[in-house]
């Protein structure tokens, strides 16, 4: 479902890095592929590995957006690098 396609709202397909000491215990320099939100409200993203990653199959994470560094959205202009907003929770 994710948002409702506002262009800084992560979406299905985007490039996501995770901050150290994320929730899964992830290196910060791994990249993961954007699946969906869980539950659908945008508080938590699905990332599956990339295409290519040993471990691929059968693997996939739901992290909480405040573990998201950086996403990176592909189009055919370009690309584009941006930090999701923190969610209002995650300011306290």
């Amino acid at each position: 479902m994710i948002c409702d396609r506002h262009p800084d709202c992560p979406q299905p397909g985007d490039i996501a890095q995770l901050k150290r000491g994320n929730s899964i215990g992830a290196d910060h320099t791994d990249s993961f592929v954007v699946v969906e939100d869980f539950p659908p409200t945008g508080r938590h993203l699905v990332l599956n590995l990339p295409t290519g990653h040993l471990g691929r199959a059968d693997w996939a994470a739901a992290v909480p957006l405040a573990d998201i560094a950086t996403l990176t959205r592909l189009e055919a202009a370009g690309s584009r690098t941006w930090a999701p907003a923190p969610e209002p929770d995650d300011t306290q």
